[in-house]
């Protein structure tokens, strides 16, 4: 018997199986990141051309590759064909990508019956015009674009932003250009006044042509648009990236954090919206897509731990991002403390909607059986939301028990240039009873 196995495992060639890599967490939850103070701002940190110094702390550079961009940085190229901006006169944009100034108005969303009269915007003080992609005039332009940009093989991604049908829009949309002339109303001066959608051919004309957009681009996408405003593009996009081959991920602008230090707008990160972007977020990481969340402007720790929270229920480590503009102010570097944070084996399967993640009382939570900063064991977390913004919930019953809440303190990750950032593990106990629109992060 066992020469009759040694011989029979010997014609089969067997060998032991290798052993199991070890379990290696990441230093820092992946990050992006844009220079968008210029050279002069990079080299007064890191030194003319010293993007070496930028690899422990950037996974995905907004900027065109250079031979001197480390090569496991990712790098993508930034365009907005969604609200395209003019290079010369009034309302125009000194740094627009790409120049809009001689499309035709074909390339854009026009007022029936009035085809010269363009869809049209004026935000920040720019006049931007939504591009319409089910028009094969917008998308040749915006493949010759494409083309162009890429054309020395450096890039990785191309970053669509404002990628939402013009019906998500934040700001009113007018017939025809609005006066620019300072104190003007919103669409004084347009010929056909005040917008209103549908657009076009609507919702479902712009996702058309925006698959035919995305399967022609020359690089994999990622699709600013998962914030949403009405209520319907973040279920959109979510559908664009989850399915579309050559979509990368998507963007959620301001998503979580909200857009200032005043938290004027609850609404932002509770109730119907927050729930929308959140199941947005759920099915593209759960599709092995990936989701980058942009912290505009909150440098106020408080709202910053809130945020983490919301991330957390979603929060997959090979494939959520932190995009902190508000960070960084003296090294340039635009990380924040918290993503020296990641999480690994969460206690119950990836959720597929914010559904699986509800508690009895109303409750949103989380749980991680393994927590690290900085690559270091921290011992299991957890993250509870109360995603109402009016009424107040019971703390729910978890897992495991937390004594302590998170503190972020400081400005960056990135304390070797200037800034001061820290997280800590001993904050008090979340309240009994969470307040409304509230959201902590939990530690024993």
């Amino acid at each position: 018997m066992v020469l009759s196995f040694a011989l029979a495992c010997l014609a089969a060639a067997c060998v032991s199986p290798p052993p199991a890599a070890a379990f290696v967490p990441r230093r820092r939850s992946l990050t992006v990141m844009a220079p968008n103070d210029g050279a002069k701002a990079f080299n007064s940190s890191f030194g003319t051309g010293n993007w070496k110094a930028l690899g422990p702390y950037i996974d995905l550079l907004m900027t065109k590759r250079s031979p001197a961009v480390p090569a496991a940085m990712l790098t993508a190229v930034y365009a907005d064909v969604g609200m395209c901006s003019n290079l010369t006169g009034p309302g125009h944009n000194d740094y627009p990508f790409p120049d809009c100034t001689a499309w035709p108005a074909d390339a854009f969303y026009t007022q029936p019956g009035h085809p010269e009269r363009v869809l049209s915007s004026k935000y920040g003080g720019f006049l931007q015009r939504p591009g319409d992609p089910s028009s094969p005039t917008m998308r040749a332009l915006s493949l010759t674009l494409f083309k162009s940009a890429l054309a020395d093989g450096y890039e990785d991604l191309v970053y669509l932003d404002d990628a939402n049908p013009p019906e998500e829009g934040y700001g009113a949309f007018c017939w025809g250009v609005p006066s620019m002339l300072k104190g003007s109303g919103e669409c004084e001066g347009a010929p056909g006044g005040t917008a209103h959608g549908p657009y076009g051919a609507g919702p479902a004309g712009w996702v058309k042509g925006m698959r035919a957009l995305i399967a022609s681009i020359p690089k994999p996408v990622v699709l600013n648009g998962l914030a949403g405003y009405a209520g319907h593009g973040p279920s959109v996009v979510a559908g664009l990236t989850a399915t579309e081959h050559n979509v990368w991920g998507a963007a959620c602008d301001g998503c979580f954090y909200g857009y200032s230090n005043v938290p004027t707008n609850r609404f932002l990160w509770s109730g119907a919206l927050f729930l929308a972007r959140l199941d947005g977020a759920l099915r593209i990481t759960g599709a092995g897509k990936n989701v980058v969340v942009v912290n505009a402007s909150v440098t106020d720790a408080a709202m910053r731990e809130r945020a983490l929270s919301d991330i957390m229920l979603y929060y997959d480590p090979d494939h959520s991002w932190f995009w902190d503009a508000a960070c960084g102010e003296r090294s340039h570097i635009r990380v924040c403390p918290e993503a020296a944070l990641t999480f690994y084996r969460p206690v119950r399967p990836y959720p597929k909607d914010s559904r699986e993640l509800q508690a009895p009382g109303g409750t949103l939570v989380r749980e991680f059986d393994a927590c690290y900063a900085a690559g270091k064991s921290v011992g299991p977390c957890a993250a509870v939301v109360n995603p109402d913004p009016y009424a107040s919930m019971p703390r729910p019953t978890l897992h495991h028990d937390y004594a302590h809440t998170l503190i972020i303190t400081g400005s960056s990750l990135c304390i070797c240039y200037g800034d001061s950032g820290s997280v800590a593990f001993h904050g008090p106990p979340a309240p009994a009873v969470l307040p409304p629109a509230s959201g902590y992060v939990l530690f024993r």
